[in-house]
């Protein structure tokens, strides 16, 4: 996809899980190969990877949770905005997340399923990073302080409930595990 880049966000400390979520087996590769399989299947070849691995692009103001990696990947990479997901949500399928891109405007566009509010599954505009960075300073964390400064808008793909599980506990990950192959992950 021409003039979007994309932002994976494996930075977190997987406290709840208790070891690097990223490099969970997930199908024939890792939760982390298995996001990074959706870029590639989406087109979008500038992909930066948040987090402390090798490659991975760490948080400028470490500690700040998914608004530092935000803040770090939105003003470097090469496009207009960029889509947005974490590494933990190996379930949400690539027609989702194409629709998704395909529903954004301006500003950020969110994905919601039923009524919950998805801020890492998003398109953002590559110029929030600015803001990102200085709600970091002024000690704001949370990605909603940056929603509450920018027009944003939620989209409803229409997927199944479960392509939105979050691998944070043993349990939903062992519960992914077992779904694997029902989407077009």
């Amino acid at each position: 996809m021409e003039g979007i880049s994309g932002i994976l966000l494996t930075g977190g400390k997987s406290t709840r899980m208790g070891t690097d979520k990223a490099s969970l087996p997930f199908g024939n590769g890792t939760l982390l190969t298995v996001q990074l399989e959706k870029f590639r299947a989406l087109g979008i070849t500038d992909v930066l990877i948040s987090g402390h691995g090798d490659g991975q692009i760490p948080d400028d103001v470490p500690g700040c949770g998914p608004l530092g990696g935000l803040a770090a990947c939105l003003p470097r990479v090469q496009n207009p905005c960029a889509l947005v997901i974490s590494v933990d949500v190996p379930l949400v399928p690539v027609g989702a997340l194409s629709a998704l891109i395909a529903a954004h405007t301006a500003g950020a566009t969110l994905l919601r399923h039923g009524e919950r509010l998805e801020p890492l599954i998003a398109v953002y505009d590559t110029a929030l990073g600015v803001t990102a960075r200085r709600l970091l300073t002024e000690g704001r964390r949370a990605v909603r302080a940056l929603l509450d400064l920018t027009d944003w808008r939620a989209f409803d793909p229409g997927a199944p409930e479960e392509a939105f599980l979050n691998c944070n506990t043993p349990e939903a990950y062992a519960a992914a595990l077992r779904m694997i192959g029902g989407y077009d992950a």
